[in-house]
């Protein structure tokens, strides 16, 4: 597909599409970048998925983001359904309703995403383009 063809959620592409979105997450970027004394990394496993479980990992490290697909190590680890992950990444569930309501697990130091919470919000403030090509 083109630059601006849609990609479906999850998919290979998409989580191209995400890394491609986080390399230009930097300080010269029009939006915010994480703050370069932010060392955190969030591990996401999404179950259920049309192409079964998918996992990838978002790094934070020096005012840069990073994302690695697959299996990794992590900070925090986050787990939730498809149905969870798309409405949230559509915006009809925020991940604190998600949490409350047992639909988002989390394990590891969750505290740090409080502690990151400008970062965390940079992070999706930048995803906006993606989110506005995914197709579910």
């Amino acid at each position: 597909m083109g630059d601006n063809g849609g990609v479906r959620f999850l998919s290979g592409e998409w989580l191209e599409r995400l890394a491609e979105s986080m390399a230009g997450v930097s300080p010269d970027a029009a939006m915010a970048a994480p703050p370069p004394a932010v060392h955190l990394s969030i591990h996401q496993r999404v179950t259920g998925g049309p192409d079964g479980d998918v996992e990838y990992t978002i790094r934070l490290d020096r005012g840069r983001a990073t994302v690695e697909a697959g299996p990794g190590q992590a900070d925090v680890e986050m787990i939730e359904d498809y149905e969870t992950a798309a409405a949230i990444s559509q915006g009809r569930l925020s991940p604190a309703a998600a949490f409350a309501s047992g639909r988002l697990r989390l394990s590891g130091a969750v505290g740090s995403l409080v502690e990151h919470q400008v970062a965390m919000a940079a992070l999706g403030s930048g995803l906006a383009g993606l989110a506005g090509t995914t197709t579910y």
